[in-house]
């Protein structure tokens, strides 16, 4: 992967970010956070290999700028919910999300299982809770991934794309290959395969989705 910094060098980093911008004077374990960095930078060197932009993968090499924000919502979210699947301290996992709600003004909490390959694309106000998400995932600002009161989330296939100020809320059952266009919310409603979705709830419009999601947006060895 082409890195702006060493994996060390990041370890440090994120380090000195936790310092400065959560300044509770609880000492950090530092070993967990070296593992927890360590495992963050594979993940997302596997996830961006197969994003299709050429902020993200460069002649088929990833790419890792620590001075992309897109970069880092990514790692700091992969750095936690790592943590969070090893059992480490939970201090050092709410810092993590702190830290990407406080430089990002991003919501992805580290126990949320985001998908092996996702992206986000200045992902400013992006809110992403407990669904169940598959891979080929991409989202833009604003979006709104959330349950209702009776704390029911969406289901995701496959190849979903959702575009600036999306809202999917609630029992949603959301196929493969499928966009929400910019503006669009639905709640407890599904979705087939192969769909654009339009319009706000409960006026939406659902029509044929005929460019492949993943193939407009990813990079992947055998295409739909």
């Amino acid at each position: 992967m082409k890195s702006s910094l060493s994996s060390q060098e990041t370890h440090t980093y994120i380090k000195s970010l936790i310092e400065s911008h959560i300044p509770d004077n609880i000492k950090n374990n530092d070993k967990q956070l070296g593992k927890m960095v360590k495992d963050g930078l594979a993940r997302l060197e596997y996830s961006f290999s197969k994003v299709k932009d050429k902020y993200f993968n460069e002649n088929n090499a990833p790419v890792f700028n620590h001075l992309n924000s897109d970069h880092m919502v990514v790692l700091l979210y992969y750095i936690g919910n790592s943590g969070f699947k090893l059992g480490f301290d939970k201090n050092i996992l709410e810092k993590m999300y702190y830290l990407n709600k406080i430089m990002h003004s991003v919501d992805i909490f580290y126990s949320v299982e985001l998908p092996d390959i996702f992206c986000v694309a200045h992902p400013l106000g992006t809110i992403l809770g407990h669904a169940d998400y598959s891979d080929y995932f991409y989202v833009y600002q604003n979006v709104t991934v959330g349950s209702t009161q009776e704390g029911v989330y969406p289901t995701f296939g496959e190849g979903v794309a959702c575009f600036s100020n999306t809202s999917i809320i609630g029992d949603c059952k959301i196929g493969n290959n499928v966009i929400f266009t910019a503006n669009s919310t639905i709640i407890n409603k599904d979705i087939p395969d192969n769909s654009m979705i339009t319009g706000y709830y409960p006026d939406n419009r659902v029509i044929a989705n005929k460019k492949p999601v993943i193939n407009r947006l990813f990079e992947v060895d055998n295409k739909i």
